[in-house]
């Protein structure tokens, strides 16, 4: 269940809400099971490293309430630092 903007600035100013929530983390494929498959997520004409890629993959994780992510395609386009990626999502 997702909390509305408000109710999380509530409380956080009322200490009521820890801040220090864990960030989605990469998991490889013998480690999701078990996992709950939530979602599939593809992002198109990602610039950067291979590490901007990730971090990118982790923040729309993050976004879809994802504990977990696994990366199951990524493809680099004709232009160079240009990527397609795909992952799956686990809570």
């Amino acid at each position: 269940m997702k909390r509305s903007l408000a109710l999380n600035s509530l409380l956080l100013s009322t200490g009521m809400l820890n801040t220090t929530a864990q960030p989605a983390e990469f998991a490889s494929a013998d480690c999701v099971t078990g996992l709950n498959e939530i979602g599939l997520i593809s992002v198109n004409n990602v610039s950067g490293s291979l590490q901007d890629v990730e971090r990118v993959i982790a923040l729309k994780a993050d976004e879809q309430g994802a504990s977990w992510y696994r990366i199951v395609r990524m493809q680099e386009d004709q232009q160079v630092d240009n990527w397609r990626v795909q992952a799956i999502l686990y809570a």
